[in-house]
Order: C-alpha cells, then sequence, then structure tokens
C-alpha cells in the first residue's frame, strides 16, 4: 500500500496536535491548581463539586447569620446586665428610706430613683447596629409612630403627664414596640427566635419594672392624699411597709430580670456551638470538593514531564520525516 505524503503530514499534525493539547490542559491544571478546567473533562465531577459548593455557600449563609446574632445578643447580655445593677441601686435606695434610722430626706430619694429610672428606660431602648433589641419586630424608628403625648421615634418613653391621685409625680414609661418574635435559619430545616421580647425582661406589658419604680417615687416623695413631702419628713410604720412591699416587687422582677439574661446567655452558647459545628462541617464539605476539584500535583507534573518529552520526540521525528527535500528523492 502506498503512504502519501500528504497522508503522513495529516496522521503527524493529528498526533502533535494532541500532545500539545495535552500539555496545555496540564499547565492549567498546575497553574490553577484545578484538576477540571472545562466542563468536558468530567461532567460527573462537576455535577459533585457544584453540589458540594452550593451547600458549602448555604452553610456560610448560616453562620454568617448565626454570628451577627451571637454579637447582637452579647450586647443584649450587657444590657440586662446594666439593667440588673440600675434595680439592684434602687433596691439599696429603697431599703435606705424604710429604715426607722434613715437620715436622708425621701424627696432627694426619690430624685435619685428618677434618675436611674431615666437611665433605666435608656438600657431598654438599647440598639444593635441600629436596630432595636426589646421592641420585638418594630426594630427601627421608622417602624414606630408616638401618639401624643409620646414624642420620640423609641420604644420606650418616659412621659410626664399631668398628676393624679394615683400617680401624683405623673411620670409613665409607654411602651411602643411589640411582642412578636424574630427569627433567623439555622439551618435547611430549623429556625430559632433570637430576640428578648419586652414582657419577659421587664414584666407585664413590658412596663412592669419601671411602673414599680415609679410607685416608689411616688410614695417618696409624696403623701398618701398626694400633697408633696417636706425634707424633714420621716415615714411612719404604716408608709415603711408600703415601700417594703414595693421593694419585695422590685425584687421579683429583677430575678425576672436575671432569668432573662440566663436564656439569652444559653442562646449564645448555644448559636457559638452550632457556628462551630458549621465550621467543622464545612471544612469536611470543602475536603471532599478539594479531593474532585483539586489538581493532583505530583501526578500532574510528572505527566507534564511525560508530554514535554513526548513533544520534543514528536518534533524531533517531524524534522527527519519532512525534513527531505525533492533532491533527496532524486538521487
Amino acid at each position: 500500500m502506498r503512504i502519501t505524503t500528504n497522508s503522513q503530514t495529516a496522521t503527524y499534525q493529528n498526533n502533535l496536535f494532541q500532545i500539545q493539547e495535552r500539555l496545555d490542559n496540564n499547565n492549567q491544571r498546575i497553574a490553577t491548581g484545578k484538576d477540571i478546567i472545562r466542563i468536558a473533562d468530567s461532567p460527573g465531577k462537576i455535577v459533585d463539586i457544584q453540589q458540594l459548593t452550593t451547600l458549602i455557600d448555604r452553610n456560610s449563609q448560616y453562620k454568617k447569620s448565626i454570628q451577627e446574632t451571637t454579637s447582637e445578643l452579647l450586647t443584649v447580655e450587657g444590657s440586662l446586665n446594666a439593667m440588673s445593677e440600675k434595680l439592684g441601686s434602687i433596691r439599696e435606695i429603697a431599703l435606705k428610706g424604710s429604715e426607722t434610722s434613715n437620715n436622708d430626706k425621701l424627696p432627694v430619694l426619690a430624685n435619685q430613683i428618677e434618675q436611674l429610672l431615666t437611665d433605666m428606660v435608656k438600657e431598654a431602648n438599647h440598639d444593635f447596629n441600629g436596630r432595636y433589641t426589646f421592641a420585638g419586630t418594630k426594630t427601627t424608628p421608622a417602624s414606630i409612630v408616638p401618639t401624643p403625648p409620646q414624642v420620640t421615634k423609641e420604644p420606650f418613653e418616659l412621659i410626664k403627664g399631668a398628676p393624679t391621685a394615683s400617680n401624683p409625680s405623673g411620670l409613665q414609661v409607654v411602651f411602643k414596640g411589640n411582642f412578636q418574635d424574630r427569627v433567623i435559619n439555622k439551618s435547611a430545616t430549623s429556625t430559632e427566635v433570637v430576640n428578648t421580647k419586652a414582657d419577659a425582661a421587664f414584666g407585664a406589658g413590658g412596663v412592669e419594672v419601671f411602673d414599680v419604680a415609679i410607685k416608689m417615687i411616688n410614695h417618696l416623695q409624696y403623701r398618701a392624699d398626694g400633697t408633696a413631702r417636706t425634707t424633714t419628713e420621716q415615714f411612719s410604720t404604716g408608709e415603711q411597709r408600703i415601700l417594703q412591699g414595693y421593694t419585695k416587687d422590685l425584687y421579683d422582677i429583677t430575678q425576672k430580670v436575671d432569668e432573662e439574661t440566663g436564656r439569652v446567655g444559653g442562646r449564645i452558647s448555644r448559636l457559638t456551638a452550632l457556628a462551630d459545628q458549621i465550621t467543622t462541617e464545612n471544612t469536611t464539605l470543602g475536603e471532599l470538593r478539594s479531593q474532585s476539584e483539586d489538581t493532583n500535583m505530583p501526578e500532574a507534573i510528572l505527566q507534564l514531564k511525560k508530554n514535554e518529552n513526548a513533544l520534543q520526540y514528536t518534533l524531533q521525528i517531524g524534522a527527519r520525516l519532512f525534513g527531505q527535500s525533492l533532491m533527496d528523492f532524486l538521487r
């Protein structure tokens, strides 16, 4: 059978192209660190890699949400602790006022509690990154609409209204948020309530803790008939017992604040552990993905060397095969 020069050339060029293509693929595998350059290289592996990538990305979103929530809860925990400390200070003032040996002026003690009340309202309006933490789902100023005599767009507001027989100071704390849950997804199948609701932390209506403090202010500042006490006035035995009753109420509500602080701490621990679990899971998924998509460097380098040798050999053969001139055939 006669083999023409054109036939030899076509076969040679085809072999040369295949070697160069393999060489190029190996160079790309080594340069990128990825075993699959084109979908056609391994369609089955591509599907596995995409599925693993989807799982990793989704887990990363869950982890980000969990970490942001944990950061918020840490500030909530601090705010509740601060609230508890202020309640402790009010109890100390109340105990001082109920003692028969008390030499402090009752109106002065009332003013001290009122200052602490103002601080407590500020603490209740605590926000994290511009989002109110104790207002349910009303987390922004835009979501809170005050109605007169309310003026602020904060969830808690201390108002001084007209004096009444039952409230001669006219002080009142109003709550403008709600008691709804804020929820995050912590996995594809589960959620977590992340907010501390005002009634859980501060008692009935979200304002019980403030109401008790206001009762103390009224009792220290005013007599039962609503007239103001003098700076030299002392409590009667009956009035001392009333203040002691308020002190007991304050102790009970402080326990409520502390219990909610404990629940927040438990939630922080749970979410922190979950974030660590997701990190571990993503590490495992990443290793599985690497097995499918990452280049086996020793193998790729060895194959690259083989292809380089094959290319050099093929070029040498081509030089001998096609380097002959027409005169070589005429000799």
